[in-house]
């Protein structure tokens, strides 16, 4: 009765209760170990505040269960950290990140230098495409543009140099329709006079043959192939050209207006000469294709002195 009693075990902070009561107070010989774990999650709480910031911690940590070891710790009794993860030293991982960038850094220097030759390359080959176009383009429109002016001094001095033509005469010396059991047959001859004048000072005139149509009334008076000449400037030269039809087809309608119109000297005729001029131009002989067209004329007019012009065509069919 002497011997003073040990105190009391302190009573069990709030909130530690799960409804079976505290493990201490039932065993007693709990009571030292479950000191020495919380000082153990004391210590590692601090060290996770340091880690992650203030106030940050496992709440896990502090209501687990003292039989299971977390963290690294399989001895309650005798608890050790957990061995920390081993990095590589930050020497051998810079060296590492320096060798990569160097690496990338080359390729795409690399990369980049190509890129660069290969925009060049393109950049001359359009240059140079363009160039040549331009060129080219130039020459052709100068070339083009020579021709034109040639050919318009050409054609001025071959239209100075073209005959003048006057139909003199028109005069039909028999004109009648004979009929047939189905058709009309008409037999015609017509004189027919053109006169050229050749009205230049120096060139002379050389005409091919050639080849006369004259019609009227859609009625094909006859042909007449004309045999060339020369003429001298200043010459003037009649061109007799002698039709006959014979027994052509006609109709109807164009046989009585044709015959009706002779009778009253009112015919309209229409000659055509198709043939090649040749000239005398810078030395050299020049064939020029042309086609004298007197259209349109009046028996009348001819026959009462006027005489009608005719139109010199070149290059024409």
């Amino acid at each position: 009765m002497s011997e003073l009693l040990p105190p009391p075990p302190p009573p069990p902070p709030p909130g530690r209760d799960s409804g079976f009561g505290d493990p201490a107070l039932v065993f007693p010989e709990f009571a030292a170990k479950q000191c020495v774990l919380e000082k153990v999650i004391e210590e590692e709480g601090e060290g996770e505040d340091s880690s992650y910031g203030k106030g940050s911690f496992d709440l896990s940590s502090r209501f687990s269960s003292p039989s299971v070891s977390r963290n690294g710790f399989d001895d309650v009794e005798n608890p050790r950290k957990a061995s920390s993860f081993k990095r590589p030293p930050s020497g051998s991982r810079l060296s590492g990140f320096r060798e990569e960038e160097e690496a990338d850094r080359s390729r795409n220097s690399g990369s980049f230098v190509d890129h660069i030759g290969q925009e060049d390359k393109r950049i001359c080959a359009s240059g140079c495409f363009r160039k040549c176009c331009a060129c080219t383009c130039m020459f052709v429109s100068i070339v083009l543009i020579i021709v034109l002016l040639v050919g318009l001094s050409a054609n001025s001095s071959i239209k100075s140099i073209l005959p003048q033509v006057l139909v003199t005469n028109l005069k039909f010396s028999r004109l009648d329709v004979a009929k047939s059991s189905t058709d009309l047959l008409m037999n015609a001859n017509l004189n027919t006079v053109l006169q050229l004048s050749n009205n230049n000072d120096k060139t002379v005139l050389y005409y091919s043959p050639m080849k006369a149509d004259i019609s009227s009334e859609n009625i094909n008076l006859g042909k007449k192939m004309l045999p060339g000449f020369k003429q001298d400037p200043g010459n003037v030269t009649s061109l007799k050209i002698l039709t006959r039809l014979r027994k052509s087809k006609v109709y109807d309608v164009d046989a009585t207006l044709l015959t009706n119109k002779e009778k009253t000297l009112e015919a309209v005729v229409d000659v055509f000469l198709r043939g090649k001029l040749s000239v005398d131009w810078l030395g050299f002989k020049v064939h020029i294709p042309i086609v004298i067209a007197c259209e349109n004329v009046k028996q009348s007019d001819v026959i009462n002195g006027v005489k009608p012009a005719c139109d010199v065509r070149t290059f024409s069919q």
